[in-house]
């Protein structure tokens, strides 16, 4: 009898020990998915292949391993016992889609992506091998973009390797799928898109329009004002005119060009950077703030710049109005006004030649202004005439710029630490004393070389300071009255499961527009109470300096810069606001949700 219960109690006892090829599925609100292995239990030493098994609801996709011009392909990471390696993530073939002229490659509907994991040897069967994998998933329709990862798990045991039949039918069916047999004649891959013209016009208009509104940016005005009074002031021919604002224009919207075209490379090259990356860099702004803190001791009268001078002396012509042109530009880099964030998005998803020409248009917007000047000789007798009241003005345009040299030694210490804010501002006192004495010399009618081999020795300072300085802590939660918190894509995907109102917002410390919305909107009482009466979640993105994750999530989002507001209700989805933001717009947002 004993023998005969041992025997009945035998199949129970190994069904109840089994291991699943699969755990339970996960599901989400856009799609359910299911990771499952080709054998219950693979042998040491072997490969053994699993399958994520996703089903989308209709009107959603996620991206292949190519996304194309918009979103990111899925990624997995596992967590496995010591001596487990995967192999690469193995997609079916993509769905070509095509919004607004944006091309991207998607899989929608059923998905299963392939993926071998190699076992180590020496393992005894009967060993639990326990997988776990976190697959960070981009939902997206058409109107909206969910980071939507989805955590799996997959209890194996080793033992033979003998495949499971209850998947032996999906296997097959994606291996055909991911390589079709060679008898099989595919059809030819589809065409680039066809260049669509309504898309460049627009994203061209609102680059111009956004390079005119930078003309207003603080650090670009008084440059601006300077040169057109010097114009004004040197009472030259229209040819005269004609050249200095040909040479200002060629330097603005060559030096965007340079910038535009750098971005692009190093995004071709795999890199995440976005508008403005130069600023990114902690030295790059210790430099920004040496030549900016030149600027202001000039137009403060320490020394004179031929070619911003209202003295009545004859300008630099087209050379020197070409270098304040350059200038000019590359000041304005840390702004990002209306129409541009989506003007330099769709720049960064276009044929290089278009993208390059919406960043022409970008630089042409901020040359609009001078160009009128010196084409246009009603517009230049509409400045008032010369006199006493230009060397005032010039005076109080200083303000700004030294305004602005304070916010990049600031920047300088968010970046790098007080040690780099330190060794900049004595690059500064260093340079503003050589300068003085550049002045001195050329009030005397003295060569000023002496002086200026004594301000480039700032460079160096800059150089060894800076470089140097580790890095500062720039992630940390921000103590702001709305109790933001540090944004990642996982801590939106548990905020919007648990049913939460979420508000996004990704920032930069160099990013003027987000300060002044920080300053007159985002950190006001009335904001936040209204986020704290509807039980609203701010997520806080960091990008002062370069951040992959938020790289990434800005692309996905069509974008190449800061500011970007994101509002998520609690049932619906997600809401792109403008970069202008006011409290009554974010006041209700509670209210219309």
């Amino acid at each position: 009898m004993k023998i005969r219960a041992r025997a009945l109690l035998a199949p129970i006892t190994a069904l109840l020990l089994a291991v699943p090829a699969a755990a339970a599925p996960a599901e989400h609100a856009h799609y359910r998915a299911e990771l499952v292995a080709e054998s219950r239990e693979p042998a040491a030493g072997d490969t053994v292949t699993a399958a994520f098994h996703i089903t989308l609801k209709d009107g959603w996709h996620i991206y292949g391993p190519n996304p194309g011009d918009t979103g990111y392909a899925p990624a997995a990471t596992w967590t496995a016992p010591a001596g487990v390696t995967e192999g690469e993530l193995r997609h079916p073939p993509t769905k070509r889609l095509v919004l607004s002229g944006l091309v991207s490659n998607v899989h929608e509907g059923d998905v299963v992506l392939l993926q071998d994991l190699h076992l180590p040897k020496g393992l005894a069967a009967g060993t639990a091998l326990p997988l776990r994998v976190n697959l960070d998933l981009l939902v997206c329709s058409e109107g909206s973009c969910v980071p939507d990862p989805v955590d799996l798990e997959l209890p194996l045991t080793i033992g033979t390797g003998t495949p499971d039949p209850e998947q032996a039918a999906l296997f097959a069916k994606a291996r055909a799928a991911i390589a079709p047999p060679a008898a099989t004649k595919l059809p030819p891959a589809p065409a680039a898109a066809a260049f669509d013209l309504a898309t460049y016009a627009l994203a061209f208009g609102a680059a111009l329009l956004g390079g005119l509104i930078l003309n207003l940016m603080p650090c670009v005005f008084p440059i601006l004002s300077l040169k057109a009074m010097a114009l004004a002031r040197s009472g030259g021919s229209a040819a005269h005119a004609r050249s200095e604002a040909l040479g200002y224009s060629a330097g603005v919207i060559g030096t965007v060009l340079a910038l535009g075209g750098a971005l692009l490379v190093l995004r071709g090259a795999g890199s995440a950077a976005g508008w403005a990356f130069q600023l990114q860099n902690p030295t790059v702004v210790a430099g920004l703030l040496l030549l900016v803190s030149a600027i202001a001791l000039n137009m403060a009268g320490l020394f004179e710049l031929p070619s911003l001078s209202v003295s009545g002396k004859p300008g630099s012509g087209f050379t020197g109005s070409l270098a304040t042109g350059a200038l000019a530009a590359f000041i304005a880099t840390p702004c990002t006004g209306p129409f541009m964030a989506g003007a330099l998005g769709a720049a960064l998803v276009m044929p290089p030649l278009a993208a390059l020409g919406v960043f022409a248009g970008l630089g042409l917007g901020m040359a609009l202004p001078f160009l009128l000047l010196g084409f246009w000789a009603p517009a230049r007798r509409l400045i008032p005439r010369p006199g006493q009241w230009m060397v005032v003005l010039r005076h109080v345009l200083a303000v700004p710029m030294f305004a602005t040299a304070l916010g990049l030694a600031w920047l300088v210490g968010r970046q790098a630490g007080i040690g780099a804010m330190t060794t900049a501002l004595g690059a500064v006192l260093l340079m503003g004393l050589a300068l003085w004495w550049y002045g001195v010399r050329q009030r005397g009618g003295k060569h000023g070389l002496p002086a200026l081999v004594l301000a480039s020795t700032a460079l160096p300072v800059i150089a060894l300071g800076v470089v140097a300085a580790p890095a500062a802590a720039t992630d940390a939660a921000v103590a702001d009255s709305l109790g933001s918190q540090p944004f990642t894509e996982s801590r939106l995907e548990a905020l919007r499961r648990e049913g939460h109102p979420v508000f996004v917002y990704l920032t930069a410390d160099w990013c003027l527009t987000c300060k002044v919305n920080e300053a007159t909107a985002l950190d006001t009482p009335t904001v936040a109470r209204a986020f704290a009466a509807g039980g609203v979640s701010v997520l806080r993105g960091d990008w002062t300096r370069q951040d992959p994750a938020i790289s990434r999530f800005l692309k996905a989002h069509g974008r190449a810069g800061v500011p970007l507001y994101l509002w998520y209700p609690a049932h619906g989805d997600a809401r792109e606001l403008p970069q202008v933001l006011s409290t009554d717009l974010l006041a209700g947002l509670t209210r219309s949700s």
